[in-house]
């Protein structure tokens, strides 16, 4: 199997895996992620758009469900008014936490079907990975 389409079905598997197993019935895959990818004190929503690879204006939608949801909140940034912050509300503190949960449960599962002497060389392989989507990331930014 080509590297490419190693990527493209480990892709669709942990999608899979994750719709599944998602904490909280009606939650989207996107909207898992977004919730995880919050960090405590906030985020602004052009930085939260591109950590997900997503447009503004489908972050901006994203948002404002979880808002009306009453997991996560907006707020002007008070040096730039232009700038629009998001944070996660207790209630959606409480949710990210067991969509994190949800991922260390994959991701132990995944590892124990992994011999004990490769697990060490599994994670420096996706570490690997992981730099090199970054690097190409950068490149096209």
């Amino acid at each position: 199997m080509e590297f490419g389409e190693l990527l493209k079905e480990m892709t669709l598997s942990l999608n899979a895996f994750h719709r599944r197993n998602i904490p909280g019935k009606g939650l989207t895959l996107s909207q898992c992620f977004l919730l995880s990818s919050i960090p405590d004190g906030g985020i602004d929503m052009s930085t939260l758009a591109e950590k997900l690879g997503l447009d503004n204006s489908t972050v901006t939608r994203l948002v404002e469900t979880q808002e009306k949801h009453g997991f996560v909140q907006r707020e002007k940034y008070e040096l730039d008014r232009r700038i629009t912050r998001v944070s996660l509300t207790s209630q959606g503190e409480e949710l990210a936490e067991k969509v994190e949960e949800t991922l260390d449960t994959l991701g132990d599962a995944i590892l124990e079907s992994v011999p004990l002497e490769k697990r060490e060389q599994v994670k420096e392989s996706l570490e690997l990975i992981l730099w090199g989507l970054s690097k190409e990331k950068l490149k096209h930014s």
